[in-house]
C-alpha cells in the first residue's frame, strides 16, 4: 500500500494519540511492536516510526495500516517521514551488499531428525525469488502462486525424504532479515498461521524493499546466487536447478543458440529415402534484439589484428580475416553488461563458444584456464591500446566458478 496520501498534519495527529495513550497501549491498539531500528524524533520525544506512519495513514484515508500491511525501513517509512520534514534516526548499520551476503550465509535453516544437513527449503525459495528480481517481476508474490511454484522445487531439489512444505519458508524467511509477509492480521502474526489461514487471507511475501533494491544490481545478484549455492546447495545439479528456478541465464555468459528440435523447422521429406522434396519451410517470427555498437566490434578486431586473444588463431573466410567480438559480461538479462570496448574480446569462433559456455575463464594473473583443468594455461594476449575492465573479467570468472561447482584459481 502506498504512503503518499499521508500529510504532515496526519503524522502530528498520530503523535498526539501516541502521547495520550502511552507507547505500549498505542502499539497494542494498532498492532505494532517496538521499533528495532528507526525512530522518529519530535520535540525531544522519540516515536516508533512504522507505527506512527500506519496510524497517520488512517488519519489521512480512514484505513489504519497494521504492521503486516506494509514494510518499514529506510526506503519506505523513513523516507516518507523525512520527505514530510520529520527527523528519523537509526542505529542500524547501512544495509549494503556485504550485509545482504552476511544475512544469506546465516539463514536459520532447520535440520531434520537423523539428518545433519541443513534444510534446503529457504535457500531454494530465495533462489526462486531472486529469479523474479532478475526478470523484473513484482517484489512480493501471493501465497497461492508461491505454493504452486516453490512446492515442486522443494520436491525435486530438497533433501532426500524431506517433506515439501512451502508454507514454512513463506513464513519463516521473515527471520532472515531479508523477507517480509504482508497482509496477515496482527492477532495472527505471533506464530506461523495454519494452512487454512494462509489460504483464507490474501497474503503476499517477498524480499524487503532494501534487499530487492540491492538484488537489482547484476553483480550483487550473482554474488547472492553464488553465496546461496556454496553455503547450502553444494551437492545440487546447478544447471538443472537454474533451469527450474528461472535462472538459466546464469548457465552461460552470452546467448548461445539453443533451438528446440520441434521448432528447428525442416524441409518436407516425402520421397522414399526421406530426402527433402522442396525448399525448407519458413515461419514468421517477431523478436526483440539488443542493438550493438558495430563500431566497437570493428575497433576491437582492428586492435587485435583479427587474431584470437586466447588461442592466437587468425582465421580467414571468403579470403578475408575473420574474428568475432565477444562480450566478457553478457549483454541483456540477467547480466546487463555494457556495450563498451572494456567489455570486449577478439576471439575465434571456437574460443567464443567456450568462453560463452563457461568452459574457460581468465584468472587474476591474466592466464586463460579451463574449468576442468584440461588445458594448459596460457596468457590472454592484450594489445596495449585495448583496455579491459577487470570487474567484467571477474564477473565472468565468478559465473564459471558457480557452474563448475569448484572455485577457479584466484
Amino acid at each position: 500500500m502506498g504512503l503518499g496520501d499521508i500529510r504532515y498534519e496526519d503524522v502530528i495527529a498520530a503523535t498526539e494519540e501516541f502521547r495520550r495513550l502511552g507507547r505500549d497501549d498505542f502499539l497494542q491498539r494498532y498492532g505494532f511492536r517496538r521499533a528495532r531500528s528507526y525512530e522518529m524524533v519530535l520535540d525531544g520525544l522519540r516515536y516508533d516510526s512504522k507505527a506512527i506512519v500506519g496510524v497517520a495513514h488512517g488519519h489521512a484515508t480512514g484505513e489504519f495500516l497494521r504492521a503486516g500491511d506494509f514494510s518499514g525501513g529506510a526506503a519506505t517509512v523513513a523516507r516518507c517521514l523525512r520527505e514530510l520534514g520529520f527527523v528519523v534516526e537509526t542505529e542500524e548499520a547501512p544495509f549494503d551488499r556485504a550485509a545482504l551476503l552476511k544475512h544469506l550465509r546465516k539463514l536459520k535453516v532447520s535440520r531434520g531428525p537423523g539428518n545433519p544437513a541443513p534444510s534446503r527449503h529457504q535457500p531454494l525459495s530465495l533462489l526462486w525469488a531472486i529469479s523474479r528480481e532478475a526478470d523484473e517481476r513484482p517484489r512480493t508474490t501471493p501465497w497461492p502462486r508461491f505454493r504452486d511454484e516453490v512446492g515442486p522445487l522443494l520436491v525435486e531439489f530438497g533433501l532426500p525424504n524431506a517433506k515439501a512444505t512451502p508454507e514454512y519458508p513463506f513464513w519463516h524467511l521473515r527471520g532472515s532479515g531479508l523477507w517480509e509477509v504482508q497482509g496477515i492480521p496482527a492477532e495472527l502474526a505471533k506464530e506461523m498461521p495454519k494452512m487454512s489461514i494462509l489460504d483464507a487471507h490474501h497474503l503476499q511475501a517477498g524480499f524487503t524493499e532494501e534487499a530487492a533494491a540491492l538484488l537489482r544490481d547484476p553483480v550483487t545478484r550473482l554474488d547472492a546466487i553464488t553465496t546461496i549455492c556454496e553455503t547450502y546447495l553444494q551437492d545440487v545439479d546447478r544447471r538443472a536447478l537454474f533451469e527450474r528456478t528461472g535462472l538459466d541465464g546464469y548457465t552461460t555468459a552470452g546467448s548461445l543458440p539453443n533451438l528446440p528440435e520441434d521448432e528447428s523447422g525442416g524441409a518436407d521429406t516425402d520421397d522414399e529415402h526421406g530426402r527433402a522434396t522442396g525448399p525448407a519451410p519458413r515461419r514468421a517470427a517477431t523478436r526483440s534484439v539488443i542493438v550493438r555498437d558495430e563500431a566497437l566490434a570493428r575497433k576491437v578486431k582492428e586492435l587485435e589484428g583479427d587474431r584470437c586473444q586466447i588461442c592466437d588463431t587468425a582465421l580467414r573466410y571468403l579470403n578475408r580475416p575473420y574474428s568475432q567480438a565477444a562480450h566478457i559480461r553478457g549483454l541483456g538479462r540477467p547480466h546487463h553488461g555494457p556495450d563498451e570496448l572494456q567489455n570486449l574480446l577478439c576471439l575465434c569462433a571456437n574460443c567464443h563458444v567456450l568462453f560463452d559456455g563457461l568452459e574457460i575463464y581468465v584468472d587474476p594473473d591474466g592466464l586463460v584456464r579451463g574449468v576442468r583443468d584440461d588445458r594448459e594455461p596460457r596468457p590472454l594476449r592484450r594489445d596495449p591500446g585495448h583496455p579491459m575492465d577487470e570487474a567484467h573479467i571477474g564477473y565472468h570468472r565468478d559465473l564459471c566458478n558457480l557452474n563448475a561447482r569448484k572455485p577457479a584459481a584466484g
